[in-house]
């Protein structure tokens, strides 16, 4: 499974120079009787969204020929775009599989990773799809652990239209003082209120290094193509500081449109 750059970035920072998480308090007092109703429902209900179709959207995007608009931005610290890089992109089969064919491209400025240039400059406009699913939805999430069920709290937050289909939100906070040093700060659920599929999950997290701050956003969303669901959009977004260079913010976007399923 291929990994966007910035993971690489956040990975081998991870091996380098360990994980310094805060500790949590140890004294949490526990929820009053209608919170904790009302966050054993909740909790209760993710247990029954479907999150398969999510799980698997981009194994069923290797069927499909697709177009793909590609954007990656650099900021510094005082929020000023210093680099960006665009493509549009076409994924069509062939006698030799897959082939992603660059029709359009754009780029300015010049991207700084610092120290860790070595690990990303390279793959940077990168073309294959990145699949966001093992940051999203992990096996074992932390605000779904026993152990930390007062340290979040859980609301339902009504419906919203992603396209044409009503979804139901869920949304997940880290509560504050009580979940230092759990890195999962925020999760929204978006779940299709006639399916229960779940298509579209938002999270952040913060990750504390020996020597830096990383605040990190992710999206994905799939959509309904001639019965399937498939990737739609994806988003990911970091900002890194560090005592030596400050900080710096780099976003990318992926759109999927024009699916079109491969016969076989």
């Amino acid at each position: 499974m291929s990994r966007p750059p910035l993971f690489h970035v956040s990975l081998l920072w991870l091996l380098l120079l360990g994980i310094v998480g805060g500790c949590s308090r140890s004294s949490v007092a526990p929820a009053g009787p209608i919170e904790a109703a009302e966050r054993d429902s909740i909790v209760a209900f993710i247990g029954t969204v479907n999150q398969e179709s999510m799980r698997t959207a981009f194994e069923r995007l290797e069927q499909y020929e697709y177009a793909r608009y590609l954007r990656t931005e650099q900021y510094d610290g005082d929020d000023f775009l210093i680099a960006y890089m665009e493509h549009d992109i076409e994924a069509q089969s062939g006698p030799d599989g897959r082939l992603m064919t660059v029709t359009q491209s754009d780029s300015a400025g010049a991207f700084d990773f610092g120290f860790f240039n070595q690990f990303v400059s390279e793959n940077v406009d990168n073309p294959d799809p990145v699949d966001l699913v093992p940051w999203l939805l992990g096996e074992d999430p932390v605000y779904l652990n026993p152990r930390n069920k007062d340290k979040y709290s859980f609301r339902m937050m009504g419906d919203t239209l992603l396209w044409d289909r009503s979804a139901m939100i869920v949304e997940v906070r880290a509560k504050p003082d009580v979940a230092d040093g759990l890195n999962v700060r925020k999760v929204r659920y978006y779940v299709d209120q006639s399916s229960r599929d779940l298509v579209a999950m938002y999270l952040e997290r913060i990750d504390l290094g020996l020597l830096f701050r990383e605040e990190s956003t992710f999206y994905m969303h799939i959509q309904l193509v001639g019965g399937e669901l498939v990737p739609r959009n994806t988003r990911f977004q970091t900002k890194i500081m560090t005592p030596f260079k400050g900080s710096y913010l780099i976003r990318t976007v992926s759109t999927y449109t024009d699916h079109r399923r491969i016969l076989p």
